[in-house]
């Protein structure tokens, strides 16, 4: 699905929109995992967006700072989706970069908060973090 630069980029995406901190972080919980499962069931619409943008973010890095996504600073990595979330690009992008912005985010939150028996939020971490007590 992805190719291993893509892959590379998809991880530091969801390491920058859920950091580490005193709690775990998105690649702790496996939100990287769940995106890979959820693009190969339910998500599959959502391939061909995931590749282009990923492909077109890895470019708008190396035009930015002449290094890959993967390589960027914590600092940098940010600015950087915050100018996409403005359509401010330097690379051609064949999808709204805003919207892959969104949509990147909007599932990262559902595979760092979700049931972990739906394959994210991998031994609760995102759950125990926020005092959440699942109740059977």
């Amino acid at each position: 699905m992805f190719d291993a630069t893509q892959y590379a980029t998809l991880r530091a995406v969801v390491d920058c929109m859920i950091p580490a901190d005193e709690a775990p972080g998105g690649l702790m919980a496996g939100v990287d995992r769940y995106l890979i499962h959820f693009l190969q069931h339910d998500g599959v619409g959502f391939v061909s967006q995931y590749q282009s943008a990923l492909t077109a973010l890895q470019h708008e890095a190396e035009l930015r700072h002449a290094a890959s996504f993967a390589q960027l600073s914590q600092a940098q990595a940010t600015n950087l989706l915050h100018a996409l979330e403005r359509n401010e690009t330097q690379a051609v992008w064949r999808t709204s970069p805003s919207a892959f912005v969104a949509t990147m985010a909007e599932h990262c939150a559902e595979g760092f908060y979700a049931d972990p028996r739906q394959g994210g939020n991998a031994h609760g971490v995102s759950w125990i973090s926020i005092g959440f007590e699942e109740r059977r």
